[in-house]
């Protein structure tokens, strides 16, 4: 007879990424996603949850904190703008025996009105492991500032010079 397995739903739900289909002998189609345990956007002294499905409104000051319920060994938390590039950024890593904690800080405000998403990974391949060397796929949750998106700088054409 089977039997039913219970399974933790992660708080943001991971976003299979090109780099994941293009990995043919990777693990990454049966891993199951990073187990978040709570993912938060830092304002201040206020922390503000962030949205299991779909795209959290954040302030361009933010920052961010997501706490996993496994020790990673090679986690790493980014980033990355509407084009896909990373943020300049600081953050720091606390692991415990069964937890990790990421924080991040952009090292600028972001782009009022800009879509972001928020990423961890692995530092060595797509995927994020344990000490026993259990593998985790990516869990990525998206961002949009509020505010108006500036607008685009005016160039101003140059004449030709009068002599």
């Amino acid at each position: 007879t089977p039997t039913a397995t219970p399974t933790a739903t992660p708080t943001p739900t991971p976003t299979p990424t090109s780099a994941d289909s293009a990995d043919a002998g990777s693990a990454t189609a049966a891993a199951p996603p990073v187990p978040v345990t709570a993912a938060v956007v830092l304002v201040g002294a206020q922390e503000i949850p962030m949205a299991r499905d779909g795209t959290t409104l954040v302030d361009p000051v933010s920052s961010f904190r997501l706490d996993v319920g496994a020790h990673l060994t090679d986690g790493r938390l980014a980033l990355h703008d509407e084009q896909d590039a990373m943020i300049a950024s600081s953050g720091t890593t606390e692991v415990g025996s069964s937890w990790t904690r990421y924080r991040l800080v952009p090292d600028e405000p972001l782009r009022p009105g800009s879509d972001y998403v928020l990423l961890l990974d692995g530092t060595v391949t797509r995927e994020a492991h344990d000490p026993s060397g259990r593998a985790y796929a990516p869990v990525a949750v998206k961002l949009k500032t509020t505010g108006e998106r500036p607008a685009a700088p005016v160039k101003k054409k140059r004449g030709k010079r009068r002599r």
